[in-house]
């Protein structure tokens, strides 16, 4: 089975701040992937990163995991919650894992 883990950071592209509360965040995410993929586990993050102009960038994240989607679903969750918090990239890792539900 696939799961996907995506890592969405909240500071918007331009203004390098956090645009979308993190509460709001979660609501917008939670929709996309029960919509699109069939559901995720959403965890709050800290992400860090050092800026193309080499200012150090500490943001708050979303952790999403995904399992048993297809890469299709993925990619369009991606690319709504991209729009919806105005995202230059987002961190996608893919692995084949053994899951099951009991």
């Amino acid at each position: 089975m696939k799961k996907y883990t995506i890592y969405i950071g909240l500071n918007d592209q331009h203004t390098r701040r956090q645009e979308v509360n993190t509460l709001d965040a979660y609501k917008i995410a939670t929709n996309v992937f029960a919509n699109h993929t069939g559901g995720a586990t959403i965890t709050e993050a800290r992400g860090v990163y050092t800026h193309d102009d080499g200012q150090v960038i500490t943001e708050s994240t979303l952790r999403c995991e995904v399992f048993g989607a297809d890469l299709e679903s993925i990619e369009r969750a991606i690319a709504i919650l991209k729009d919806a918090f105005n995202q230059e990239s987002v961190a996608v890792e893919e692995a084949d894992v053994k899951s099951y539900f009991k």
